[in-house]
């Protein structure tokens, strides 16, 4: 062994003990930091869900997409339709029916070229 070669081999533990300790500090930190972020976010979902079950909607005016028939304390029912819309082909590329809450998009009847467009909302 040369004194040399002694002093390379326990600098080089040096550095890696080092860096480790380093990423180390680096990770913690960041947990923490990522920790911090979730649990205000689990605090503010906890918050919405509370206020929802209690039934309290923010205010102001607006409408949301009724669903099992009937609209939450506060709010009116609002319906409207276009039926029987005249398609130029039922292919999905002109009509992609789908269903949101009580409301929904699609064909009139299968096998015709028409559609039909119902929306149930609930408005305050």
């Amino acid at each position: 062994w040369s004194m040399e070669a002694e002093s390379v081999a326990v600098n080089s533990t040096d550095v890696a003990l080092d860096m480790q300790s380093m990423l180390e500090k680096i990770l913690k930190a960041n947990f923490a930091a990522v920790t911090k972020k979730l649990t205000k976010a689990e605090e503010r979902i906890a918050e919405l869900e509370s206020k929802a079950k209690k039934g309290k909607w923010p205010s102001g005016s607006y409408c949301i997409l009724r669903a099992g028939g009937s609209c939450p304390d506060g709010f009116t029912a609002k319906s409207g339709h276009l039926k029987s819309i005249k398609l130029y082909d039922e292919t999905p590329v002109y009509l992609k029916p789908v269903y949101f809450g009580d409301s929904y998009l699609k064909h009139h009847y299968v096998g015709h070229k028409d559609a039909d467009f119902v929306l149930n909302a609930c408005c305050k």
